[in-house]
């Protein structure tokens, strides 16, 4: 099972402006976003991203898993097309495996990667890297101790003035 960490980032590594806008991101970023998806299968986020959706959620294309521990939102459920769920990062994967996905997209904001990536769950992270210089928000990740080496695997210079870089975790 492959998860890959996909994130819209400013220059100086925001992946939102101030608390939970991620309204900046770019049409070439939605584009690159829907052609991982399509090959992904699923897409497994945290409640604010799931806020973020609004009106488009469920995502089209994937199935969607919101991890939450929000009593309300576990109450919801759209048959074959998103689950709401409390399991830890290692269950989600195993659920996942077991509907027969080979690989999937975690789009979570910091605490969920932080959380997938403290228990060496994620296996690649693609980040589009934005133009643009943002003065606070919410970073990739949470502080916690560790050190993961990554290996580059490329980039593409997009428009916009885009730029996406890939790294496997080791």
């Amino acid at each position: 099972m492959k998860t890959i960490l996909y994130m819209a980032t400013s220059i100086n590594g925001y992946i939102t402006n101030g608390d939970n806008d991620s309204d900046w991101v770019t049409k070439t970023d939605w584009k690159q976003f829907d052609k991982l998806l399509r090959v992904s299968g699923v897409i497994v986020m945290g409640k604010h991203t799931f806020e973020q959706f609004g009106e488009d959620f469920p995502v089209n294309g994937a199935f969607n898993i919101v991890m939450t521990h929000d009593p309300q939102l576990l109450k919801n459920s759209i048959p074959n097309k998103a689950l709401f769920t409390d399991k830890s990062p290692k269950e989600v994967l195993a659920l996942v495996e077991k509907k027969g996905f080979t690989q999937m997209m975690l789009i979570g904001g910091m605490t969920l990667n932080t959380a997938f990536m403290q228990e060496h769950l994620i296996n690649e992270i693609w980040l589009s890297v934005h133009p643009y210089f943002i003065g606070e928000g919410k970073t990739l990740m949470k502080s916690f101790p560790a050190f993961e080496k990554l290996k580059f695997l490329g980039s593409t210079e997009l428009e916009e003035g885009l730029v996406q870089l890939r790294y496997k975790v080791l």
